[in-house]
């Protein structure tokens, strides 16, 4: 019994190393050189740089042997990567096959760096990052962009400027403008097996423009870029944002289309008048900076003057009349005649004249009230006649100017005129000149033959064609006596 319980003595450790001293010297170079963890293909190792070849990279891998990165792998690295590296650089690369025996461990750093940039892009993800990238080219379900060695893609439905239902040409037309630019993007699937790397513009814009949104103040004037036109005012970029400003905002004037006044890639200052962080709406003013032609008019004019201006657009309640330049009052419709009118159109039309008095100034809602029924009638007629005489006096001088060219043009005749000619021409000068302004022509007629003489001598004033027509007539008339 005592036999079968007894437990063999343990061997001490000099015991084992004097065993382990008699092994064949054969075995101990076997277990010397013999890799027990051998690298598996696909398997991430990191080494250090330990000589640079011409065709090939010598790496510490940490391993018994050392890996050797081969020329056909180094000839799909970057050039300007490649030629960056150093002896003692550390690099990541990836075991191309398992060495069997006394095979070198060949691995590969183009791998390596693949490897390391979808580690990259999963870092991207976790901690929510944009990143700027470039685009390189298009296909027909987006963008393509380069990630370090790796090939992203931008869906159509996450390129900003391709909205729902924009036709296949149109956004065709949108990408192509895109390659070679560089466009902020978010990481939004990264699937490493599939080699899958989808990016968004969109989710980015949207990010930067919550930033923008934060970064702008109420009260802040910008310098900003016209990027669209429409009927109610103008869209323009403040880095970033687009911000509105209703053509009620972009001049003192009444704006009636802002193309008038704008147009895409126009730049004006603009002053931030509120802004809509949750419906990213930003609204501005163009007209708050320019100067207010109503703080003039307060000094200028007062309630009860009168004043003249100009017919700018007649309504059906009233007509807007021009008493300045940018200031617009209205005259109500039941303020136009000094009887009952029914239809401002049949009593005006834009371009008239007219006399008006002030009936009320409101700075603050930038009203004024006219009226032309409140003009009292004597300074309505006086007003008349004075811009009939105006208006006359602009009739005669432009009569003056052109008679030198028909003075010339009888100068010009080769043969005397005749009596009856001179006749017509006196009638006519007479006329002209305005002696007899308003009468027939058989009146006029009447009085040029009842004085044949005194026509020859008005000839010679009214028409001084030159002395030698003057001369003729008067050597026919001594030969008839």
């Amino acid at each position: 019994m005592e036999n079968e319980n007894h437990e063999p003595d343990q061997e001490s450790p000099q015991q084992v190393e004097d065993k382990s001293s008699d092994a064949p010297s054969w075995f101990q170079d076997f277990v010397d050189h013999y890799d027990v963890d051998k690298p598996k293909q696909g398997e991430m190792l990191k080494g250090t740089i330990l000589d640079i070849q011409e065709g090939s990279i010598v790496l510490d891998v940490g391993f018994k042997r050392d890996a050797i990165i081969p020329g056909h792998d180094l000839d799909k690295v970057d050039p300007d990567y490649r030629n960056g590296l150093e002896v003692g650089a550390e690099i990541t690369v990836a075991v191309l096959r398992t060495p069997m025996g006394d095979d070198d461990l060949l691995v590969s750093l183009q791998r390596g760096l693949t490897q390391k940039t979808w580690v990259k892009a999963e870092e991207l993800t976790e901690k929510d990052e944009l990143i700027e990238l470039v685009v390189t080219d298009q296909n027909r379900g987006g963008l393509l962009v380069s990630f370090d060695n790796i090939q992203g893609f931008v869906p159509n439905s996450h390129i900003p400027a391709i909205r729902r239902g924009t036709s296949t040409q149109k956004a065709g037309e949108i990408k192509a403008e895109y390659i070679g630019k560089t466009l902020p993007l978010k990481v939004i699937e990264v699937n490493q097996k599939e080699r899958r790397l989808v990016f968004s513009a969109r989710v980015a814009q949207k990010e930067q423009r919550q930033k923008r949104l934060e970064e702008i103040q109420v009260g802040e004037v910008i310098q900003s870029r016209v990027v669209n036109v429409v009927d109610f005012g103008v869209f323009v970029d403040l880095d970033g944002v687009d911000g509105l400003v209703h053509k009620s905002e972009m001049d003192w004037e009444r704006v009636t289309h802002p193309s008038k006044y704008f147009k895409v890639g126009d730049e004006i200052e603009v002053k931030v008048v509120s802004i809509d962080k949750e419906n990213e709406r930003v609204s501005l003013s163009r007209k708050i900076l320019l100067p207010n032609p109503w703080e003039k008019l307060i000094e200028d004019f007062k309630v009860g003057d009168l004043v003249e201006g100009v017919v700018v657009s007649v309504l059906d309640f009233g007509a807007f009349v021009e008493i300045r330049e940018g200031l617009h009052g209205l005259v109500h419709i039941s303020e136009i005649g000094y009887a009952n009118t029914e239809d401002p159109k049949a009593a005006l039309k834009k371009g008239d004249p007219v006399l008006v008095k002030i009936m009320s100034i409101e700075p603050a809602r930038e009203r004024i009230s006219l009226s032309m029924r409140r003009v009292p009638i004597s300074e309505q007629m006086e007003w008349i006649m004075n811009l009939e005489d105006a208006m006359e006096m602009v009739v005669l001088d432009g009569e003056r100017e052109e008679e030198p060219q028909d003075r010339v043009e009888e100068s010009d005749s080769p043969e005397s005129p005749s009596e009856n000619e001179k006749g017509e021409k006196d009638q006519s000068g007479i006329e002209g000149s305005g002696i007899v302004s308003g009468k027939d022509e058989p009146a006029a007629a009447l009085e040029a033959e009842e004085s044949a003489e005194p026509s020859i001598d008005e000839e010679a004033l009214v028409d001084p064609a030159g002395k030698e027509g003057a001369g003729a007539g008067e050597t026919e008339v001594e030969n008839n006596e």
